[in-house]
């Protein structure tokens, strides 16, 4: 019995000591100006002191260590516990890469192919319509291919979001009107039940597109979750932990907040309108332009796991998944992925689209720098003289401010996160740059 009890007490100080953490270190040890790192403070202080948003934390990592931290505020802006690298934000459409890992750990297992037609699981999707750009003005067509599981992981589904995110015409009004994938917050208008059942629903509804002949931001990741969550008879939040979440120690990472959780997760706010803020009277020197957000996001269970947006989680759990991205699908003896799984998950997946088809995603001059992989947005260098493009780094952003870069050349790793919406302060590429200018020749 006591050399039991011995073992079992070996094995789990050993899970104990095996659970990852950041290191923190200064950044001249890691080969980083610490100068120049503190410069990028400013670029949330004026925001924060201007009351433009609730808090921020800022976190820039590299391999293992974390190498940089700003942050100001408190979980709610009339006081309480101050934010930091293990306060809880809503990820809203940062749980997207996560989910698209959980595809392509299925694919590299064997148990599908992103050259699968969605109609293999859901044979709804075998005879879908298209109107054209979302507008029922024009008589809808068959659409002239199937849609597969890459279009989804990509964003060349056809499928849209409502209009509250990036949706387009007619079609993303009837999103709106029925709820289409409203797993967080339900619908208005009719019942919620199961992912599956909301898969079977988005199928009633036309593509704005031909499937593979552009690219618009959509519901597709959530339809991914369904399939993940049919293959695997899991849900989708239960397989997640499983693969990802629980292996590298991501511990405030969650579809559903415990009571625990709860305490730790910062408030969500809204920008007043003018009549909101003649009205306020908060007690602070901060001359605060935001009001509370009254839903019940993150409060209730939701009935089922969003793909495309349901997560919550801290920065230094973010940046512990992408590190591990980053390291090749590899941390602290977790392997999540296979190094080819994760060539496929950064590689351009859009190459037969023009700049144009990215416009309205990503702006008029964005769009000639920005591809899409299996997940990730892509920001490219581009060489005037020769045109050879290069990645400069990945990312992708949040509904709620949040967001993240990844550069694989230099090994580092930035998120940040605050609670506000709509979102307004992305400087992904002003931090990068200046993370890029600190390194040390």
């Amino acid at each position: 019995m006591k050399s039991y009890i011995t073992l079992v007490l070996v094995l789990v100080a050993s899970t104990t000591a095996m659970a990852f953490e950041f290191e923190k270190v200064d950044p001249a040890s890691a080969g980083f100006d610490a100068k120049k790192l503190d410069t990028i403070k400013a670029n949330f202080e004026d925001l924060y002191q201007e009351g433009r948003i609730p808090n921020y934390v800022m976190g820039v990592y590299s391999g293992d260590k974390s190498i940089y931290l700003a942050r100001n505020g408190s979980l709610s802006i009339d006081g309480g516990t101050s934010v930091d690298e293990n306060t809880i934000y809503w990820l809203a459409s940062m749980t997207k890469p996560l989910v698209s890992t959980a595809i392509l750990r299925l694919q590299e297992e064997g148990k599908l192919n992103l050259d699968d037609k969605l109609s293999k699981y859901f044979p709804a999707f075998a005879d879908m319509l298209v109107a054209p750009g979302g507008s029922y003005a024009a008589t809808l067509e068959p659409a002239k291919t199937e849609i597969t599981l890459r279009h989804l992981i990509t964003h060349t589904s056809g499928l849209t979001y409502g209009t509250n995110v990036s949706g387009v015409g007619d079609v993303a009004e009837q999103y709106d009107e029925f709820g289409v994938m409203s797993c967080i917050t339900g619908s208005p208008n009719r019942e919620i039940e199961s992912l599956e059942g909301e898969v079977e629903f988005l199928s009633q509804l036309p593509l704005i597109d031909h499937p593979g002949a552009s690219w618009n931001y959509s519901v597709g990741i959530d339809v991914l979750g369904a399939v993940i969550e049919q293959i695997t008879k899991k849900r989708l939040s239960q397989y997640l932990d499983e693969i990802i979440f629980t292996p590298l120690n991501m511990r405030n990472t969650t579809f559903s907040l415990s009571p625990d959780q709860l305490k730790r997760t910062a408030g969500l706010y809204l920008v007043a309108t003018p009549a909101q803020q003649a009205s306020l009277n908060y007690d602070s020197e901060i001359p605060w332009k935001l009001v509370k957000y009254a839903g019940t996001l993150g409060s209730t269970k939701p009935v089922c796991d969003s793909g495309g947006g349901g997560l919550w989680a801290s920065i230094d759990d973010y940046a512990i998944y992408l590190t591990m991205i980053a390291n090749d699908g590899e941390l602290n003896g977790v392997r999540v992925l296979s190094k080819e799984s994760v060539v496929e998950h950064l590689k351009d997946q859009t190459t037969q689209l023009m700049p144009e088809a990215f416009r309205r995603g990503f702006g008029e001059d964005a769009s000639s720098y920005m591809k899409f992989s299996a997940g990730f947005g892509r920001k490219l260098d581009v060489d005037t003289a020769t045109g050879v493009e290069t990645v400069d780094y990945y990312f992708w952003g949040g509904a709620a401010n949040t967001f993240f870069w990844m550069d694989k050349e230099n090994n580092t790793v930035g998120v940040f996160a605050t609670h506000l919406m709509p979102s307004l302060y992305n400087k992904n590429n002003e931090i990068e740059e200046i993370v890029d200018q600190a390194v040390l020749r």
